[in-house]
């Protein structure tokens, strides 16, 4: 049986169950981060609130998943932990929109500080909805390997 995992605002979880399906709701400036790998049951993901944490390189944050530059390298260490193969982990990104008429540009610092930390973790970015001005809500179907998007006030679609 199928079980959703919904993740808050900076949290950070992996699943090893491939009948789990972690999800994040009504994403809007915020980016979802799904790491997976082809064979291995393991699927990690974060809910990214900002790009940059507080300090750079801060070990005492409380909350890594939700600052970009320290969830993407945590996801990584996570799935080594569950004995995935670095050289095969891959990425599924989501959000990062401009929604409700806000000026800032905070989804694009979001969408571009994710897409650079998996850079420097040498992780190719394989499924991605980023952008727009309509927020989303996203599941990982670890099955399939496929990300799966609902936009507001739009038809579903997969990725």
């Amino acid at each position: 049986m199928t079980r959703s995992l919904p993740l808050g605002l900076g949290e950070v979880r992996l699943t090893k169950d491939q009948q789990d399906q972690l999800c994040v709701f009504g994403l809007g400036s915020c980016v979802a981060v799904f790491l997976y790998a082809p064979g291995a049951s393991a699927v990690a993901a974060a809910h990214v609130v900002l790009p940059k944490s507080p300090g750079t390189g801060d070990a005492g944050t409380v909350e890594p998943g939700r600052y970009a530059d320290q969830a993407v390298p945590l996801l990584v260490a996570e799935m080594a932990k569950a004995g995935v193969l670095r050289s095969t982990v891959r990425a599924a990104i989501a959000g990062g929109a401009a929604v409700l008429g806000f000026t800032s540009a905070i989804g694009e610092q979001n969408i571009q500080a994710v897409r650079r930390e998996l850079e420097l973790q040498h992780i190719q970015v394989e499924q991605e909805d980023v952008g727009g001005t309509r927020g989303r809500s996203v599941l990982f179907n670890a099955i399939e390997r496929r990300l799966e998007v609902r936009v507001l006030s739009a038809p579903n679609f997969n990725i």
